[in-house]
C-alpha cells in the first residue's frame, strides 16, 4: 500500500505544481481603419492565428491613436447560436472595471464631495473590518492604490459573494482580518473596488450602475455598455465560455450585484475605443471633458511598487510609459493598453485559466505590430496542458480504486509488524494528513478552493474532491483494521 499511495502523491505534487505554475474558421467583421500606417493584413493575419490556436470563440478588438479610432474589429462568434462577434457587442471586462469606478471617484473629489485623505470609516457609515482601531486608518487613496492591507484571498472569496448588493457586501466586511498594516503594501484585492462603489453611492445618494451611465457612459457615448446586465434589454451580450478539462463550453456567470464596481462593467469594443480616447487626451472626449488634466494625470500617477518596474496607479498599473490593467471573470477576459501614441483594448468572451498569459501575450503582441514590430510568436500547443492534467487526474482516480480495492478483498495472508507499521503510517500520510492539508492550507496558499472551483472549472471541482476520496478511502481502511483487531480480540479472549 505504501507504494501506491507514494505513487498518488507524486502525481498529486506533480499536478499542483504545474497547475500553479502555469498560472500567471474566424469570421471578420465590421472592421474599420482610419490610420494608414497600420498593417491590418498583419493585425488580422496574427489575431487569426491567436485565435484558432486557443481556441477562442469570439473576440473584439479596438485600436484608438490620440483622439481617433483607427481600428475596430469583431473575430468569430458571440454565442452557441453563432451570432457573429462585433465591434458592438458587450462583453465583461472584469478588472478593467476598476479603471471606471477609480474615474468615478477622481469626478467626486474634483467636485470637492470628497478627498483621497478622508477617511473611509468617516466617508462611509458602517464601514468596520475585525480590527476596529486598524479599519478607521484606511482612506480612500489606500483603497484607490491598494494598500488598506486588505488581502487578494478575501478579494477571492468575494467573487462567489456577488449576489448582495453593494452596502450588503460591505456590511459583511466586519470580521475580516488585514493581512498587513494600513499603508504599508501593495497587495491587490477586489475589496478595495467594491469599497470604493460603495463609497460613490453614498456621497452621491444614487446606485453605482446609476452614476457610471449619467457621469461616464453617456458622456463618452457608450451606447452598449452596461453596469447592470439586466439594462442589455436586447439580449446583445456576448455569452461566455469557460475552459473544461480543455474544451470551451458555454456557461452562465453567477450573480455578482455586490462586485460590480471591481470586475463586473460590461462594455463593447466600440466603447472601450471612446473610453481610452479620454484616458490618452487628459479626460476630453469629442470637444466634452469628463475629468481635468490635473486629475487624469494624478489618476494614472504610479504609486504602489508591484514588482519589476511596475507600479500601480488608481485602477491601473503602470510599467514606464505604458498604462494597461487586464481582467478576467469566469468565462469573459479583456486588457486595456495605452502607450504614449496608441491605445489597444481586446475582450475575449472566454476565459482559460491555465492560459491566461497566452491571452496577455495577444496584446503584447497587437502592440508590437502597431509600432511596426514584429511580435513573437507562439507555437505552443496549449490543449497540451489539459491532455497532461487529465491522464494525472485519470490516473490518480485509477490508483484510488485499486487502493480500494487491494484493501477490501479477501486476503488471508499474513502481514508482517514491519509492514503493518508501514501501512499505518502510509495511511496517516496519504489519506489523513495530506488530505487535510490541501483542503485547509491550500486555499491559504493559493486562494479559496469556491474561487478555484469558479474560475478553473472541472480541473479545479477534482482539486477539491480527490482530498475528499483519500479521506473516505482512509477512514475506511481505519475502520477496516479497526474491526479486524476488534474481532481478533474477541477470538483470544475465547
Amino acid at each position: 500500500m505504501y507504494k501506491k499511495q507514494l505513487a498518488i502523491l507524486k502525481i498529486f505534487a506533480m499536478t499542483l505544481l504545474m497547475l500553479f505554475t502555469t498560472v500567471n474558421g474566424v469570421v471578420f467583421a465590421n472592421g474599420d481603419v482610419t490610420d494608414k500606417t497600420l498593417d491590418i493584413a498583419a493585425i488580422n493575419a496574427f489575431m487569426a492565428k491567436e485565435i484558432d490556436r486557443l481556441n477562442i470563440p469570439g473576440a473584439s478588438l479596438a485600436i484608438v491613436k490620440e483622439n481617433h479610432v483607427e481600428y475596430l474589429q469583431g473575430y468569430g462568434v458571440s454565442s452557441p447560436n453563432g451570432t457573429n462577434m462585433t465591434p458592438q457587442t458587450p462583453i465583461v471586462i472584469g478588472s478593467v472595471s476598476k479603471s471606471f469606478t477609480a474615474l468615478a471617484i477622481m469626478q467626486l473629489v474634483e467636485q470637492g464631495k470628497i478627498h483621497l485623505d478622508d477617511l473611509v470609516y468617516n466617508v462611509l457609515p458602517g464601514f468596520q473590518l475585525a480590527d476596529k482601531e486598524q479599519s478607521k486608518k484606511i482612506t480612500i487613496q489606500h483603497l484607490l492604490n491598494q494598500t488598506s492591507g486588505l488581502s487578494t484571498y478575501d478579494g477571492q472569496v468575494a467573487i462567489s459573494q456577488g449576489d448582495k448588493t453593494l452596502k450588503e457586501h460591505v456590511q459583511s466586511l466586519a470580521n475580516i482580518k488585514l493581512s498587513s498594516p494600513v499603508g504599508k503594501h501593495y497587495e491587490y484585492s477586489n475589496l478595495n473596488y467594491s469599497i470604493l462603489g460603495a463609497i460613490i453611492e453614498e456621497v452621491t445618494n444614487t446606485p453605482y450602475k446609476a452614476y457610471i451611465d449619467e457621469f461616464i457612459f453617456k458622456p463618452l457615448e457608450m451606447n452598449n455598455s452596461y453596469a447592470d446586465p439586466k439594462d442589455d434589454i436586447n439580449n446583445t451580450i456576448a455569452h461566455g465560455y469557460q475552459t473544461v478539462f480543455g474544451m470551451k463550453v458555454p456557461t452562465e456567470q453567477l450573480i455578482h450585484d455586490g462586485t460590480v464596481p471591481s470586475g463586473y462593467i460590461i462594455s463593447s469594443a466600440e466603447d472601450m475605443a471612446n473610453y481610452m480616447m479620454a484616458q490618452l487626451n487628459e479626460g476630453k472626449f469629442n470637444g466634452k471633458s469628463i475629468l481635468s488634466a490635473n486629475a487624469m494625470h494624478t489618476l494614472h500617477q504610479p504609486s504602489s511598487f508591484i514588482s519589476h518596474n511596475t507600479y500601480y496607479a488608481m485602477g491601473w498599473e503602470v510599467n514606464n510609459d505604458v498604462i494597461s490593467h487586464n481582467g478576467w471573470t469566469e468565462n469573459t477576459y479583456a486588457k486595456v493598453l495605452l502607450d504614449r501614441q496608441y491605445g489597444i483594448s481586446l475582450q475575449i468572451n472566454a476565459m482559460d485559466y491555465f492560459n491566461l498569459n497566452e491571452y496577455d501575450a495577444i496584446v503584447s503582441g497587437l502592440n508590437k505590430l502597431v509600432h511596426h514590430e514584429q511580435p513573437t510568436i507562439s507555437n505552443s500547443n496549449p490543449f497540451m496542458k489539459y491532455i497532461i492534467f487529465d491522464l494525472i487526474f485519470v490516473i490518480i482516480i485509477l490508483l484510488i480504486a485499486r487502493t480500494v480495492y487491494k484493501n477490501f478483498k479477501r486476503n488471508k495472508q499474513k502481514i508482517s509488524t514491519f509492514r503493518t507499521v508501514l501501512n499505518w503510517l502510509s495511511l496517516m500520510i496519504f489519506n489523513i494528513l495530506l488530505p487535510l492539508f490541501i483542503l485547509i492550507g491550500f486555499p491559504k496558499l493559493f486562494g479559496p478552493l469556491s474561487t478555484v472551483t469558479i474560475f478553473a472549472p472541472g480541473i479545479g471541482h477534482l482539486l477539491f474532491l480527490i482530498p475528499i476520496m483519500l479521506l473516505m478511502v482512509g477512514v475506511l481502511i481505519v475502520g477496516k483494521l479497526l474491526l479486524k483487531k476488534s474481532n481478533v480480540s474477541a477470538k483470544t479472549s475465547l
